[in-house]
């Protein structure tokens, strides 16, 4: 039995070195189109950007034409200003969770390019950047750290260095598990700087793949803006709208 279930695995390692580059990371058909982001024509058409209305503090969809979302207008964040790609939603969730989870390290160049691309065009600037780290634990496991990999792209496509300045302080609870009000608990004091030189007077972008309520990379922030970085700027994928 052992034998079989090596061999089985071995051929579906094989089918997915062989198909999986050329399949498209929305909803896993053979791409039919050139684009850069591994997205088929179809799913080209109706993939939810989050476009041109958003609150310009924390970058999640608005509904009309105003400057920050209802949440925004009385809360303060330690990074300047978050910019996200498209909405998490039914849509674009499986491309969260197989390239988290299921081992499509692959995504990272197509959704590392979708990041540079945005950050060629918006208002965030950056001298470094960097990461939300993971546990220790949690990367063996699972193989890699995502926000890592993206980073990594990203740096590959801007010329940008990369710093990996942040460290995790212990182990806690994944955020995806809890509610609002337990995120910011969850997290409160979780980072440290490896080396405070290393974003020191600088103006450091921080790369995650979801922002859900901010409160991962809010802390984050706090800790880089402790070591004296000038401005902190978030770059996501994506961005669960109306979650804060």
């Amino acid at each position: 039995m052992a034998r079989k279930e090596k061999i089985i695995g071995f051929f579906k390692k094989a089918e997915d070195m062989l198909f999986e580059p050329h399949s498209c990371v929305c909803c896993g058909r053979e791409c039919d189109t050139d684009s850069p982001y591994r997205l088929c024509s179809r799913c080209q058409k109706v993939f939810p950007y989050i476009g041109e209305h958003y609150c310009l503090r924390c970058g999640t969809r608005i509904d009309g034409d105003y400057d920050f979302c209802i949440i925004c207008k009385d809360k303060e964040y330690e990074f300047d200003r978050a910019r996200a790609i498209f909405e998490y939603n039914d849509m674009t969730k499986p491309i969260i969770l197989n390239f988290k989870f299921h081992g499509r390290k692959t995504y990272a160049i197509a959704l590392g390019k979708m990041l540079s691309d945005y950050f060629a065009t918006s208002d965030l600037m950056a001298d470094v950047v960097t990461f939300v780290p993971m546990p220790e634990k949690r990367k063996k496991k699972r193989g890699f750290n995502q926000a890592e990999e993206l980073a990594i792209e990203f740096s590959k496509n801007t010329q940008i260095p990369l710093v990996d300045a942040l460290d995790r302080v212990k182990e806690i609870p994944q955020q995806s598990t809890l509610s609002g009000k337990e995120r910011i608990e969850n997290v409160k004091g979780n980072f440290v700087i490896k080396d405070k030189k290393l974003v020191k007077g600088k103006t450091v972008l921080l790369i995650d793949d979801v922002v859900t309520t901010g409160a991962t990379v809010n802390e984050c922030a706090t800790a880089l803006k402790k070591a004296k970085a000038t401005e902190v700027f978030v770059l996501s994928l994506a961005r669960t709208v109306g979650k804060q």
